[in-house]
């Protein structure tokens, strides 16, 4: 090999090194810019990271007046949408796996992707315990797959239970993505009054400790043989 041809081959080799960790350092910079970009806008729409543990991030969001924080958690979990679905329609379990559930009970079956549960939620001394009668939806996006669970409180249907607050408000968005064939994006968020006076303590335990909890547990819980194997007729799969 001549030594002109070497120095043509040599200068072409650096200049593929040079273009390459050039390609590297814009990828590194765009990857960064982009999780600037994700802070900065969980910022501007007023989020406030109050836990990150496990793969579960929690955040919260003051509402306007005297309400209490409204919640978002997001996290990957391993698992798929029939299996979560599964488990959001086991209402009788979720005393063992929802964080504070002392009962929970099916009130009915209003059609194959509806149903109204009722729930009791123990509360730390010296607050009286909570509960709620909730409508809960499922709606699948036939293109995306992304599945939407959404929970609103209905009146009537359960009468009050003596000691025990009900829960004027309360309304609570899942919004689920299949990320492969195990394992699920989910997006939860929920803001609620709970009604009657909660000290600021119990308050900020409900925010950072329960949903965090909760989302913990159900990392395991969707492996359970309960869970495996279901269909729903409205899911596409």
């Amino acid at each position: 090999m001549s030594k002109q041809l070497h120095r043509v081959l040599s200068f072409k080799q650096r200049g593929v090194r040079m273009f390459i960790k050039a390609g590297m350092r814009i990828a590194s910079v765009l990857v960064f810019f982009s999780l600037i970009g994700a802070a900065f806008g969980q910022l501007a729409e007023g989020w406030k990271l109050e836990k990150d543990k496990n793969g579960i991030k929690v955040y919260s969001r003051l509402q306007e007046g005297d309400q209490p924080k409204e919640i978002r958690v997001v996290c990957n979990v391993p698992g798929t949408i029939p299996q979560l679905v599964a488990y959001l329609f086991d209402v009788d379990n979720y005393e063992k796996v929802v964080y504070r559930t002392k009962s929970a009970r099916m009130v009915r079956r209003v059609r194959d992707n509806e149903f109204i549960y009722y729930t009791e939620i123990e509360s730390p001394w010296p607050v009286s315990n909570r509960d709620l009668v909730a409508r809960m939806t499922f709606q699948q996006n036939p293109a995306t797959k992304v599945l939407r669970v959404e929970a609103r409180q209905v009146p009537g249907l359960v009468p009050p239970k003596p000691n025990v607050v009900r829960i004027p408000y309360w309304h609570a968005v899942w919004t689920v993505r299949p990320l492969n064939d195990k394992q699920l994006h989910i997006d939860y968020t929920f803001k609620a009054e709970l009604g009657g006076e909660i000290p600021a303590g119990v308050i900020d335990l409900i925010a950072k400790t329960g949903p965090y909890q909760s989302f913990l547990s159900l990392n395991e819980t969707l492996r359970l043989p309960r869970y495996q194997g279901k269909t729903f007729p409205f899911l596409q799969l």
